[in-house]
């Protein structure tokens, strides 16, 4: 359920102009009848011009417009981003900027209301080069291109960063994406050594240690890789890992054990478009659609799942068409919407998700100008 907000804070923002003829043309606004902290947000990263683009959804996903103040200046070309609010148990809900140039990590506070960016609160920098992040708990963990896996603490007051004993530890050759889940999983995809190295995480320290059997062979050059749900065990079917393989333009998709081994899911791997760089499901539950980004052919596979088995279904009238050079994906958390950052068009495209069939449709307004060579994008829900 949304928190509300009371009528003596209804009054305060009014009073601040958040609402009336004051009001800038952009979505720090309350909508009359919908006043409720129901104001999500999509957060674009643009590596050229080293911003993030910010938009807000109000309601049930209407009023998609830019955050007021966005986009947002950074220290430096942001190139990834995360966040607690994809993993459900985080206690972190600051939004992560990762800056491979500058081998930083960059932590910003979000406006719960608006969706506006402050900071950065706290940064990391070291010798390595991030590209990718997962959060757990109150441990966020990034993979570098070098080869290993960065392991922080943050705390509670969200503006300490200390790095965990043992890091980094080593994952496999040229480590691209990471992904977290309960009940202490983390999964890293390697480009190089083409595999997926399994750890589980020690519940009172954030150390990681390798899963038996890790690594877990994937395709030729996975790009990405997410646990949906991200809730484990789910209680609604089999709780899988999502990996798309650039080069051999398909899906892997397996099933975790439960030490957190994977085993492929039959049919495994499924055929996708020309160089899949991304995919989402949501974390809703029961999982339905699986959405692939395809960077080379400019589109996205659409997929139904299988709540028994974990197999993939291409859906009816899949791909969908896209900008120029997608590559991240994601999905709103209810799983009514997908958004994906077009690198070589710069923009952003966002779609409704019909519950029935997954099918896509553009939302009015579609696509959105962002920054610069957009690379990463985030959806974020207001904490309930």
């Amino acid at each position: 359920m949304r928190r509300m907000l009371g009528p003596f804070v209804l009054v305060a923002l009014l009073a601040f102009g958040c609402t009336g003829t004051n009001a800038p043309p952009c979505s720090n606004t309350l909508s009359p009848g919908v006043i409720s902290l129901n104001h999500d947000a999509v957060y674009v990263a643009n590596t050229t011009s080293s911003s993030i683009s910010a938009f807000s959804l109000g309601g049930n996903g209407e009023g998609f417009a830019p955050v007021c103040g966005s986009p947002f200046q950074m220290p430096g070309p942001p190139t990834g981003l995360g966040g607690g609010d994809s993993a459900p148990s985080s206690a972190i809900n600051d939004l992560i900027v990762l800056s491979s140039p500058q081998k930083a990590v960059w932590l910003f506070k979000l406006d719960f209301i608006f969706g506006n960016l402050t900071g950065p609160v706290a940064s990391v920098t070291s010798n390595y080069t991030p590209v990718a992040v997962a959060v757990w708990q109150n441990y966020f963990y990034v993979a570098n291109a070098e080869g290993n896996l960065s392991a922080y603490q943050l705390s509670s007051d969200g503006t300490t960063v200390t790095e965990l004993q043992g890091s980094p530890f080593p994952t496999g050759s040229g480590p691209v994406a990471v992904a977290a889940s309960e009940p202490g999983l983390l999964y890293v995809a390697n480009s190089q050594s083409n595999n997926i190295a399994g750890y589980t995480l020690d519940p009172n320290t954030g150390v990681p240690t390798p899963i038996p059997g890790s690594p877990f062979p994937a395709g030729s050059g996975p790009s990405s890789i997410e646990v949906a749900p991200p809730v484990y065990p789910s209680g609604f079917g089999p709780t899988l890992v999502i990996v798309s393989n650039m080069s051999s333009n398909d899906v892997s998709v397996y099933a975790v054990g439960g030490a957190g081994g994977l085993t492929p899911v039959p049919g495994s791997p499924f055929a996708a478009g020309a160089a899949p760089s991304s995919s989402a499901t949501g974390n809703y539950l029961p999982l339905k659609y699986v959405y692939v980004a395809n960077s080379q052919s400019n589109d996205i596979s659409g997929y139904s799942i299988d709540d028994t088995t974990g197999t993939l279904t291409a859906l009816a009238g899949s791909p969908s068409p896209t900008g120029v050079l997608p590559l991240p994906v994601a999905v709103s958390s209810g799983g009514m919407f997908l958004y994906v950052a077009n690198d070589g068009s710069n923009t952003l495209s966002a779609y409704s998700i019909d519950h029935s069939t997954g099918a896509l449709t553009p939302v009015s307004g579609s696509p959105f100008a962002v920054g610069q060579s957009p690379t990463a994008v985030w959806f974020f829900q207001v904490p309930q």
